[in-house]
């Protein structure tokens, strides 16, 4: 989950997102993720994401956790969105007329009747086709990951909520490479040529702009898995309640192509952007809609 503060997703009213939010700190390597904890010490917690999801070993919903998870403003277009390759993703910041247009995301394994609202989107990928996702399931990998990031509205702001362990939302939605049907020049993708270098970025307004509903299609948002981990970059701030969808959506082979062909700070391939996954340490991941 890699962003800088500032994520979601829905469909048919429900929402399920891929994730990964983050105060990114400029100075990590995904070539040493293990060394992470020498400077930012939440890395080494025992709250940590991604995980390995084993799906025979997911619990039921309690009873105060039963109301089904909504997204609102999930089809609402924005005014304009940034995006924004920032040496370790590319990110997409929304911006709105009026704050209250913000996507709102609320109920599933949220606090009651405390709504979360969008931040940024941003994608995790890899050098193939076979690695890329930082959730697996059952031990295997997919091409990629979208990562929704979502703070706790009574907090004001990304950076007060970062700092409370109930402060974050972030849904994950899995890609794997489709065939011939799945068309290439999804509109997240057709900024991407334009922010090859680090540091690049660029706006899209009008007709450009695009809605959540459209990042992650196909599949079930009534089915997903929850638990409480972190960001998956530094600071690795354990304040976020995951909500990974449990289908894969289709990704175009030349879109995943233009996430390859960005560029990180050192001018080479930003590629294999993603954390390994990290032990459960006990945690319980809850299954929903199944």
């Amino acid at each position: 989950m890699g962003v800088r503060p500032r994520q979601c997703l829905v469909y048919g009213g429900l929402l399920l997102i891929a994730v990964g939010a983050t105060l990114v700190h400029g100075d990590f390597s995904y070539e040493d993720p293990d060394r992470w904890a020498d400077t930012d010490p939440d890395c080494g917690g025992m709250r940590q994401s991604p995980i390995d999801i084993v799906r025979s070993a997911a619990t039921l919903p309690s009873l105060d956790h039963a109301a089904p998870l909504l997204l609102e403003g999930g089809a609402r277009k924005p005014v304009s969105i940034v995006v924004t390759n920032n040496g370790h993703t590319a990110q997409y910041t929304f911006r709105w007329s009026k704050e209250s247009e913000r996507p709102t995301l609320i109920g599933g394994p949220l606090p009651f009747g405390a709504p979360y609202v969008l931040e940024q989107l941003h994608f995790h990928w890899g050098a193939d086709n076979g690695r890329g996702s930082e959730h697996t399931f059952d031990g295997v990998a997919w091409a990629a990951e979208a990562h929704f990031v979502f703070y706790k509205q009574e907090y004001g702001s990304f950076e007060q909520a970062v700092t409370r362990p109930d402060g974050l939302a972030v849904v994950g939605a899995l890609y794997e490479v489709g065939g011939d049907k799945v068309k290439p020049g999804a509109k997240w993708a057709v900024p991407l040529p334009k922010i090859r270098p680090a540091g690049s970025t660029a706006t899209l307004e009008g007709g450009a702009v695009f809605n959540l509903d459209s990042v992650a299609p196909g599949g079930s948002w009534q089915r997903y898995y929850s638990y409480a981990g972190s960001l998956t970059t530094p600071p690795c701030a354990e304040s976020v309640t995951w909500i990974v969808r449990d289908g894969i959506s289709p990704i175009a082979q030349k879109d995943l192509d233009e996430l390859r062909n960005l560029r990180d700070s050192a001018g080479q391939p930003l590629v294999d952007n993603f954390r390994p996954v990290q032990p459960l340490n006990g945690r319980p991941v809850v299954r929903y809609g199944f």
